[in-house]
């Protein structure tokens, strides 16, 4: 028994002294990174060890925003600050016209995103929101002409199908209630756009029966709000190599799967050719056809491909029903948030809309984008208030010194 008790504890010793050692090695290694900045003569706080600046962001305490938010405080004056994320050096650039530089001109220094070389760790990550360089490039290229002007105006009678359905559950809501939650309701209506104007197929979210909707329940755990689904980003942002060296992932293989079989039934119904209606799946049909895409690259010119599979273009098709559902309801809901605390623009908002109107017999048509300007006005105050992101991260990718 002695014998067993004293293996026992040599053997927990042995897992402390480790343990130990290890925290050592990390809190020497983190103390060890935290003198960049201060090379560098960058204005930055003082970090704490292993969580650098970002303590209450890592453990779950704190929006990513906000906390860039405080560190941007302390510095009021300074066109840029240093900090550390975890144990990595950023820098957080607060000059519009240096910001304008890095997303626009000097583009090419810095098309990397976030951990940029982990994004074909998960089939959901292979989309134009995480990728980078040459691969974001071929993407952009052949998605983009789906946006033009053109082929948006082609989609609005379906637009106009959905609102009038919008009006009707709205109508509805209202007799049961003069409280409404809106952000729900938002979310309802661009998730029908979405599925009419680039799937060809009627979600059905604005029906009674909404809690039993699957593309509803997609688009919830998509945007899954829990501790849980925090700390994973959280260390997948910080610690990548460990995230996904134990075999984690950020989304759960339920959404690629239920995707990658809507996929497959809007293919079998137009016998994988594309159709006339030139929407989304469409344009996957056409780059489906193709096999392979041919770009040149951003830095040497030089010809790079992609080939096109079934997990890239499940991708792509969860990306357009997540950001064009979700973006444009948080907007939304913001915008009518705003005018609902300030009467006078709420009821400037309304005449606008109201004479626009009767000037068309109560039919909304595609120049009320460009025929409303108060509203549109209150449309980027709105944006500028609660953007769709509260950071824009890049990742710097050759040698580069701002003016």
């Amino acid at each position: 028994i002695n014998t067993n008790l004293g293996n026992i504890m040599a053997v927990v010793l042995l897992v402390l002294l480790s343990v130990l050692s290890v925290l050592i090695a990390l809190y020497t290694l983190s103390k060890w990174k935290y003198d960049y900045w201060e090379k560098k003569k960058v204005p930055h706080p003082k970090p704490a060890a292993l969580f650098g600046n970002y303590g209450p962001f890592i453990k779950v305490k704190k929006y990513y925003g906000h906390m860039v938010q405080d560190i941007c405080r302390q510095f009021p004056n300074e066109p840029y600050v240093g900090a550390y994320f975890g144990t990595e050096p950023t820098l957080i650039v607060q000059d519009p016209e240096l910001i304008k530089l890095i997303t626009t001109k000097d583009f090419l220094y810095f098309y990397g995103r976030e951990i940029s070389k982990y994004t074909d760790k998960e089939t959901l990550t292979r989309n134009l929101f995480f990728t980078h360089g040459d691969r974001w490039k071929l993407i952009r290229q052949n998605t983009s002409p789906l946006f033009t002007g053109s082929k948006i105006k082609g989609m609005f009678p379906l637009v106009e199908k959905c609102t009038r359905t919008f009006e009707s559950l709205l109508e509805s809501k209202t007799k049961m209630s003069n409280v409404l939650e809106v952000r729900a309701l938002m979310g309802r209506y661009t998730m029908d756009c979405i599925g009419s104007c680039g799937f060809g197929i009627e979600f059905n979210t604005m029906d009674d029966n909404v809690k039993d909707n699957n593309f509803r329940k997609m688009g919830d755990m998509i945007f899954e709000i829990s501790k849980a689904r925090g700390f994973a980003l959280t260390v997948r942002s910080v610690w990548p190599a460990v995230f996904y060296g134990l075999g984690f992932s950020v989304f759960p293989s339920t959404i690629s799967k239920f995707f990658h079989n809507l996929l497959l039934k809007v293919f079998e119904q137009r016998q994988y050719k594309p159709t006339s209606r030139n929407d989304f799946v469409d344009m996957l049909l056409n780059l489906k056809q193709q096999e392979i895409l041919t770009s040149e690259s951003m830095m040497t010119r030089e010809k790079v491909t992609m080939k096109i599979d079934d997990e890239w273009l499940v991708a792509q098709c969860v990306v357009f029903f997540a950001a064009g559902f979700e973006t444009t309801s948080s907007a939304s809901s913001f915008i009518l948030f705003e005018l609902a605390k300030n009467q006078v623009a709420q009821q400037r908002a309304y005449e606008e809309v109201k004479e626009y109107l009767s000037k068309r017999e109560g039919r909304i048509g595609f120049d009320c984008v460009t025929e409303l300007p108060y509203l549109e006005a209150c449309t980027e105050e709105a944006l500028r208030l609660y953007p769709g992101l509260g950071v824009l991260t890049r990742e710097v990718m050759e040698d580069y010194t701002l003016p």
